[in-house]
This record gives structure tokens, C-alpha cells and sequence, in this order.
């Protein structure tokens, strides 16, 4: 009965089996560890864990997801927000110990992770590629969410002649003062090139030497931060006059300084934050592509906009972007033909190699 039961759990986490047969089963054994091991598998499919990285998103992510995959499934939601670090996703996954069910990543970890045989595939059966943006939807990530690297400015330093976009940010000889830029390579190497003449639709590959010469040009005026919140005090301190940010980050600054600095959202690089599956999760394949799938609904994508500042990546939310958010949101009517869109491929089979070279250039 034990080995019966093993397997009915593995075969319903995996989606090979309904969940009436598999709670029939369950209930037809009557001995305490067959109930014990009934009971662990029947608490791993009353719920999916979501693991990211705590604080807000926590309650964003209830709120706007959660309460709807749960009035829809009977499912509940919880957390795990110790960080879905490639490394650690890796870990969990080698050692059998699988404990989430959906990993809050980006797309480019979809690239890394899924060929080596740590990732679920998305079934695009339950997940639409359609409420995603063209090349968003991959075979073992797909992205929910948009976030940009744009850049803020001091508008008493700049006066009546702001920086308007990268070539500016790089410019120290016209636009003096300290910059700060994200200390992990992505988005400042885009930038860099962009400022250096190079298209937005022509920056991949990466030129990385190229993208490195134009860094090391701004090194002496030059601090880098690694967390949202290290940026934000650095802009709010005084510490910088213009600052790699997330978007997100923007709409908080310009709140937190009363508009004295502004944010640039002209060439921002939009980076697909994307939902991932480490394999084995406990939940099985059909619940998690369900919570997926209620994450891409419109409803869903504009509570994450106003709760976490994020972007929605359905298109048909696009064009339901309050007046409010407009000046925030990447992929609003007033943005969406300024930005400039990420390759998670090319950061997927390149981004080690980039950081590496990225961090020696600026230490």
C-alpha cells in the first residue's frame, strides 16, 4: 500500500493522475504512515509556494494572484522568500528536496536553467503565449512581468538642460556629477552601448568590449549599488546626481524627493521577470500552471502595476494602464515606443561570462 500510494503521489504532483482518483486512493489506505504520507502529499496539493524575494512582493503577489488562483481552484498560496538564486535552484533540485512550486525569476534563468534539467517545461495547453510579449514565451519560462533599467536625474543640478537619454547619462563633460549604475552588469552594459551609437534593436549580440570601453570612460565618476534599496538612498542622500534605477524604483524617488530628481524612461531596457519551474515541484505541473495562468490576466497585471510598480507584459493590458501610471509604466502608451526590449537567450548562454568581465572592468 506504501509503494501504491508513493506512487499515486508522484503520479498526481507530475499531472499523470486527477485529483479524485488520487484522494480515493488515500482514502481507501487506513494505516497511520500510509496516512502520514497521504496527508504530506495532500498538503502539497492544497497549495502552491511561491519563492521570490519577500518584503512587498509578498503582499502584492497575494493580493493580485493569489486571491484569484485560490477563489478559482480552491488552492491556497504561500511563500518562500529566502530568493530563487540560480545556485539554489539547483541545489533543491539536485538533492531531490523540491519545497516550491514557482520560482519569481528572469527569463534568462529559464535559459540557463532548463536545458540542464532543473526546470519544469510550460505547458502552453494551460499558459497562453499570447498574453505575453513576441519571444517572452519560452519552453521552460515565460514572463509575467515587465521591469525597466531607465535612469533618474537631479533636476537642480541640470536646470533647463536635463538629460534625456543614455548618450547624456555617459556624458560627464556636459551633464557633470557622479552616476550610479547597477553593480551586475545588466542593463549597463545596454546602456553603454546605446550611448555609444549603438541602435536598440542592434545591441545583441553584446559587444562587450565595446560596451566595457564606454563603462571604464564614466569610471572615475562612477559608484555602483546592488540592491534597490542601496540606489535610493545613494539618490535621496545627495550621493549621485543621476542613477541607474528600476522603473519601479522611479516612481518612489520622484515621491520621496518631492520631484526634484526625475525619471528618464527613454531607452529603458525592458528586462522580462518570468515565472519559473523547478522540477519535481511538489504541487504538480497542472496547479502551477494554473497560478501562471491567473497571473496573466489582465486583472492580476494591473494590481501588480499598482502594488510593485511593475509592468504588465499581457498586451491586452497595454491599454489599461490608469492615467496615473502612464508616466511609470514601461509598456504604457506614453513609454512603450522608447523602450528597448531584452534578450533573456543571450543573457541565458552569456550573462556568467558578462558579469565576470563586467565586475573586473569597474573594480
Amino acid at each position: 500500500m506504501k509503494e501504491m500510494l508513493t506512487e499515486s503521489a508522484h503520479a498526481y504532483k507530475e499531472g499523470r493522475m486527477d485529483r479524485r482518483t488520487f484522494l480515493a486512493l488515500c482514502g481507501a489506505s487506513g494505516i497511520a504512515m500510509n496516512a502520514v504520507l497521504a496527508g504530506d502529499a495532500q498538503a502539497a496539493a492544497d497549495h502552491v509556494v511561491m519563492w521570490n524575494w519577500g518584503g512587498q512582493s509578498v503582499e502584492c503577489h497575494g493580493s493580485a494572484i493569489g486571491e484569484a488562483f485560490t477563489a478559482a481552484t480552491g488552492k491556497g498560496v504561500k511563500f518562500d522568500t529566502s530568493g530563487p538564486l540560480e545556485g539554489k535552484i539547483k541545489e533543491m533540485v539536485d538533492s531531490g528536496n523540491v519545497t516550491a512550486d514557482v520560482a519569481d525569476a528572469d527569463l534568462f534563468n529559464a535559459v540557463s536553467l532548463g536545458p540542464t534539467g532543473h526546470l519544469e517545461p510550460i505547458d502552453y495547453s494551460i499558459v497562453s503565449k499570447d498574453k505575453t510579449l513576441p519571444g517572452y514565451a519560452l519552453e521552460h519560462g515565460v514572463s509575467v512581468i515587465l521591469y525597466g533599467y531607465a535612469f533618474v536625474y537631479d533636476t537642480e543640478a541640470y536646470g533647463d538642460n536635463p538629460p534625456k537619454d543614455w548618450k547624456d547619462f555617459f556624458d560627464t563633460a556636459n551633464f557633470p556629477g557622479t552616476r550610479s549604475l547597477y553593480k551586475w552588469a545588466n542593463g549597463s552594459l545596454e546602456a553603454a552601448l546605446m550611448a555609444d551609437g549603438v541602435a536598440g534593436d542592434a545591441l545583441y549580440p553584446l559587444d562587450m568590449e565595446r560596451a566595457l570601453n564606454k563603462i571604464k570612460s564614466i569610471k572615475d565618476d562612477s559608484i555602483y549599488w546592488g540592491s534597490g534599496s542601496e540606489v535610493h538612498s545613494m539618490v535621496v542622500n545627495g550621493e549621485v546626481t543621476m542613477a541607474m534605477i528600476w522603473q519601479n524604483r522611479g516612481r518612489n524617488i520622484e515621491n520621496d524627493t518631492d520631484g526634484r530628481f526625475k525619471l528618464v524612461n527613454n531607452q529603458a531596457m525592458a528586462m522580462p521577470g518570468a515565472y519559473i519551474v523547478p522540477k519535481g515541484n511538489p504541487a504538480g505541473r497542472e496547479a502551477v500552471m494554473q497560478f501562471i495562468a491567473t497571473a496573466q490576466e489582465v486583472p492580476a497585471q494591473l494590481m501588480l502595476l499598482d502594488c510593485l510598480g511593475m509592468t504588465p507584459s499581457n498586451p491586452a493590458a497595454f491599454g489599461e494602464i490608469p492615467e496615473d501610471q502612464q508616466p511609470y509604466a514601461i509598456t504604457s502608451a506614453m513609454n512603450i515606443d522608447k523602450i528597448v526590449y531584452n534578450d533573456p537567450t543571450w543573457w541565458g548562454e552569456n550573462g556568467g561570462d558578462a558579469v565576470n568581465a563586467f565586475l573586473e572592468a569597474i573594480s
